[in-house]
């Protein structure tokens, strides 16, 4: 029986399938009926739930980045190059303004050095 637990636990089944609270039930029944010892049964489920954790997070880097993927793929942007589409946006309008000005104050000076004249 424990072998099993360990190939599961090699090959991540183990930690997918199982809950920690599942996995203490699973073995505080060996424990009583003396197929391990509680040292061991502990050190099985630590060794699982890390397993678990372990397999989630590359799990997760996986749906990341097939999501990445697919997106791209469809042409989708990401927010953060919205945002930053946006702050370029309000850098040419406010270049633009500054520009507007510049050309008004020049008309204002042509039209008085007309005048002056």
């Amino acid at each position: 029986m424990i072998k099993v637990f360990k190939e599961m636990m090699v090959t991540g089944l183990g930690a997918l399938f199982f809950t920690k609270e599942k996995l203490e039930d699973i073995f505080d029944s060996l424990v009583e009926e003396g197929k391990v010892s509680r040292e061991e049964a502990n050190q099985l489920i630590d060794d699982m739930v890390q397993k678990a954790r372990e397999e989630k997070k590359e799990l997760g880097k996986k749906i990341n980045s097939e999501v990445k993927s697919n997106l791209e793929k469809m042409g989708l942007v990401k927010a953060e190059e919205v945002e930053g589409l946006k702050d370029k946006v309000n850098e040419l309008e406010l270049y633009i303004k500054s520009l507007e000005q510049e050309i008004e104050l020049l008309k204002k000076d042509g039209i008085e050095e007309v005048n002056d004249s």
